[in-house]
């Protein structure tokens, strides 16, 4: 830590010093606490999903639509991406174990249009190869550690990492939250077979609350309604993305995984509730108003949430009575089994206290039997250490607290190599509209 300062200056050293004091201004965020193994005596989830796991997969839609009315806010299902330019960056990229290219997408729907970049590294495969789709709290200079890589198109929307791995913030970040927080383990992933894609989230809606809202009524929309939460307005950038790697004879499109940590855990799961293409989903540690439930819970509850981050979130969400009986009638367990039958695993550390990896457990318990009634594997684990990397739910729990580290990225790649093998057939997706590609 001392060498670390010292390389930084003073100017840097004052920021970590701030940001390293604000994060211990509390414990429980730290992640000094352990989450609690026991589900005795705890609130189950409210309301139940359904009668039966049949009538849950019957009633789909409408438990799709109690979350966009009390969560989410609709998702821009049917908005078109189109591609606008693709460059390649480096054709010997990571000591040439792969190529890296950049895809400019545009969205457009309901007369709107919204430009992001994807940036991806291909592996050296002479056949098709499955791709990762993940979202990045920075640019894509920091994600593909390249600084050669293209700013945000929005001049207004700033880099949080300031423009490159060796950024004081991005060093901060990685710090406080793991190593591989901006950026995977590119050599390990590219090894392993897969093409890793990545966008900046604020590119899409900025994560600050004044200019999110002023932009989500000229988010492009379809016909379920205008954008009322920047989460759901992510979740849209995996299918675009999608749609335009899937017409890329490069891409595997029977193994197309997406990855969230935190914030965007959350939207990795709205998007695999409207886009049936998705192959496998991870969601790491994401918490209340992903899959964590969300009634007398520890860590943050949905007033913190909203209090810090409400344009997450449609409006309707405000209504949630923290102090007395749950008011909204829809939790995160019915978020996760919306998912069925699309392979997930739930991330988690033991320490990450904030982001109730207990409450996440029993929604993921109420959640299973839709899985196996999807015709999964459903959940293979009886309790939250014990996660079977071969099942399609997957509860993962490491020590530690909310980050990225090696060991969640060696389990996750084992996991999609299980999930995700050359040929497998999956089982048929329910009979629900999704955006389809290009």
């Amino acid at each position: 830590m001392r060498i670390f300062l010292g390389v930084l200056g003073w100017t840097g050293r004052l920021i970590v010093i701030v940001i390293l004091l604000a994060a211990m201004a509390n414990c429980t965020r730290l992640g000094l606490n352990y989450a609690s193994l026991d589900t005795e005596d705890k609130p189950g989830a409210w309301p139940p999903i359904a009668e039966t796991p049949d009538s849950f997969l019957a009633e789909r839609e409408m438990w799709k639509q109690r979350l966009e009315d009390h969560v989410f806010g609709p998702f821009p299902e049917g908005v078109d991406a189109h591609l606008v330019s693709h460059t390649v960056i480096d054709e010997a990229y990571w000591n040439g174990k792969g190529t890296l290219e950049e895809y400019v997408i545009e969205i457009r729907g309901s007369g709107e249009t919204r430009k992001f970049t994807l940036g991806i590294a291909w592996p050296k495969a002479k056949q098709p190869v499955p791709v990762i789709i993940s979202q990045s709290f920075c640019g894509n200079q920091t994600a593909f550690a390249y600084p050669a890589m293209s700013p945000p198109i929005d001049q207004d929307v700033s880099d949080f990492c300031g423009g490159g791995e060796e950024g004081v913030m991005s060093r901060a970040v990685k710090l406080i939250f793991g190593r591989y927080i901006s950026s995977p383990p590119m050599g390990q992933v590219l090894d392993r077979g897969y093409a890793y894609a990545s966008f900046y989230t604020s590119e899409l809606i900025p994560d600050s609350r004044k200019p999110a809202r002023a932009l989500m009524p000229d988010y492009p929309h379809g016909e379920r309604g205008q954008v009322s939460g920047a989460v759901a307005g992510w979740a849209a950038g995996f299918s675009a993305a999608i749609d335009i790697l899937e017409a890329d004879p490069r891409t595997d499109a029977q193994r197309t995984a997406i990855i969230g940590h935190s914030r965007s855990g959350k939207s990795a799961l709205v998007a695999g509730t409207y886009d049936r293409r998705i192959d496998a989903i991870i969601a790491h540690q994401a918490g209340t108003g992903g899959t964590a439930l969300s009634r007398e819970k520890p860590g943050e509850t949905v007033e913190d949430m909203l209090k810090t981050y409400p344009h997450w979130f449609a409006p309707a969400y405000q209504q949630f009575d923290a102090d007395g009986a749950f008011t909204t009638p829809v939790d995160m367990h019915a978020l996760i089994a919306l998912n069925a039958p699309t392979p997930l695993l739930i991330g988690n550390g033991r320490r990450d206290v904030w982001s109730d990896p207990n409450g996440s457990w029993r929604a993921t318990l109420e959640a299973a039997p839709i899985y196996r009634a999807a015709g999964t594997s459903g959940l293979e684990q009886d309790g939250m250490r014990d996660a079977n990397l071969e099942a399609d739910l997957v509860f993962w729990m490491r020590p530690g607290g909310h980050s990225i580290t090696a060991q969640d990225w060696n389990a996750w790649l084992d996991w999609l190599d299980n999930v995700m093998p050359p040929g497998k057939q999956v089982p048929a997706q329910p009979n629900t509209a999704s955006m389809a590609p290009n």
